[in-house]
């Protein structure tokens, strides 16, 4: 039998290798041991990823009349271009160049860019924050200080990558991302009720214009008609067939019609210059032309009352108004719990820069940060309760919103059928002045009536028809305001129109 011997040498380098294999053992059981808290905790965030604190919102109900009390209930839709129902060209050129080029909506434009840009901010806090910070740093240290040390000059290169990640247990960045989502649909809808508004601007305003030139034309032709009475009134004065008291009376009818005249040439100048505004241009540079005018009245159609809030592009904005302070609830409890980091570095360090790339200089740390709120001063509870003050008072406009849209509608219905009817007596009202003018006019040329009796009839003509003139601009305004109570044709999740971008500004 062979037996073999072992050296003293031999026997203690078997010890070592034994001896480092089972501190190697050691040492792999204390890295699974300290890598074991860290897996659980991450296993424990992903397990609560999807828990979302707050209320989930849904659009509260809101009662709506059963019937409008002066129309069918006709449940037609209404063209995104309603202005087209006034079968005017000129009116069709004018609110296109308001949407082109009016600058409260060029602001309104760019406060949703805004809104987007914030949004992309929000929707950032879902992914990890990954930094790279390459750093050089050359010191020396002094050696003609108190302690004597010795002078030390160090050279350090660093080039780390940090990454930080926030782990959304309780849903904060998702309700954060949710308010800054409804946020720019809110702002989607304000831009479609300020179109809406300023479409219905501008078309009531060039209404109005041309309303005041049929006015300035009958209010010329009058003076023209009256310039000639007091010329005859005073040949006949003259003449001595009329006393002085009718060449006076002719004067200042003639007269107070000019002033007449000159006040509505003064409101046809403010409205051209309103409209010079609404186009986005100086209003010296801006004229309308006069021309002759036959206003169209259209037909609206006013719906069921139970998808007006549907229709309103203001009352759209406030409901997503509503939406964005429920999720900021949400946000708002979201601090009451912990909130769990995840951070990581990692990178090279030397004090040389041939030395980067050695394996020496790698270093790298992980490990999860946890803010756990104990005591704030109360500062949580009163964010919490600013944001459900908030969420009510967007209630409370939400609803009142829907209450005056109601109103709106059945105001604009209401002014309809009266100004209708109105409309109606004026008619008859014009023909029967114009022939008791005309009367008048006979009687004095034949010496059987005064003067007076001639003023007096064709003060009420003219007068009968300016009113007449003003009943019609009064129902086509009607008819703008029921088109724009309605929501003018506009509809939900509609895109965003863009107006042409003069200068140079952010590229999209």
């Amino acid at each position: 039998m062979n037996l073999w011997r072992v050296g003293p040498g031999e026997e203690e380098d078997r010890r070592g290798k034994r001896a480092g294999a089972r501190t190697g053992a050691r040492g792999k059981k204390r890295s699974r041991a300290s890598a074991l808290p860290t897996t659980v905790l991450v296993v424990f965030a992903v397990s609560l990823a999807g828990c979302v604190v707050g209320p989930d919102y849904r659009r509260p109900e809101a009662s709506a009349p059963a019937a409008w009390r002066e129309a069918p209930a006709v449940n037609a839709p209404l063209s995104d271009a309603w202005w087209t129902l006034f079968r005017d060209e000129e009116l069709d050129r004018h609110v296109a160049a308001t949407l082109a080029a009016n600058q409260d909506l060029a602001a309104a434009l760019a406060r949703y860019d805004r809104s987007r840009a914030l949004l992309g901010v929000a929707r950032a806090d879902e992914f990890p924050d990954v930094s790279l910070d390459p750093a050089y740093a050359r010191a020396r240290t002094s050696g003609s200080v108190a302690n004597r040390l010795p002078e030390l000059e160090t050279t350090l290169w660093r080039v780390p990558v940090d990454v930080a990640y926030e782990v959304d247990l309780w849903g904060r960045v998702r309700r954060s991302v949710e308010a800054a989502g409804a946020e720019v649909e809110g702002n989607a809808d304000t831009i479609a009720a300020l179109r809406l508004s300023l479409a219905a601007t501008t078309a009531s305003t060039y209404i109005s214009l041309r309303s005041s030139d049929r006015d300035i034309d009958v209010l010329a032709r009058t003076v023209s008609l009256r310039d000639d009475a007091l010329r005859l009134a005073e040949r006949r004065a003259h003449a001595g067939v009329v006393g002085d008291l009718d060449v006076l009376r002719a004067r200042a009818d003639l007269t107070q019609t000019r002033a007449d005249l000159a006040d509505a040439h003064r409101r046809r100048d403010n409205l051209e210059h309103a409209l010079a505004v609404l186009e986005g241009r100086n209003a010296p540079d801006f004229t309308v032309a006069v021309r002759a005018w036959t206003p169209v009245l259209p037909e609206v159609p006013a719906g069921l009352p139970s998808t007006l809030l549907e229709r309103r592009p203001d009352v759209a904005a406030d409901e997503r108004a509503l939406a964005a302070a429920s999720a900021r609830i949400g946000v708002a409890r979201a601090a009451f719990f912990p909130q769990v980091r995840l951070t990581a570095a990692g990178g090279i360090a030397s004090d040389g820069l041939g030395d980067l790339a050695s394996a020496d200089s790698r270093a790298w740390s992980i490990g999860p940060a946890i803010h756990l709120p104990i005591f704030d001063g109360g500062r949580n509870r009163s964010n919490l309760q600013a944001a459900d003050a908030s969420y009510r008072g967007a209630l409370a406009n939400w609803r009142q919103g829907g209450i005056v849209a109601f109103r709106e509608v059945q105001d604009a219905l209401t002014d309809t059928r009266w100004l209708r009817e109105r409309g109606d007596a004026l008619a008859a009202t014009v023909d029967a002045a114009t022939a008791a003018a005309k009367v008048s006019r006979s009687r004095y040329d034949r010496g059987l009536a005064g003067y007076f009796e001639v003023v007096d009839s064709e003060r009420q003509a003219l007068a009968s028809r300016r009113a007449a003139i003003q009943n019609d601009q009064q129902r086509l305004l009607a008819a703008v305001t029921l088109i724009k109570a309605l929501g003018g044709g506009w509809s939900e999740g509609e895109a965003v129109p863009r107006q042409p971008v003069a200068g140079a500004g952010v590229s999209q």
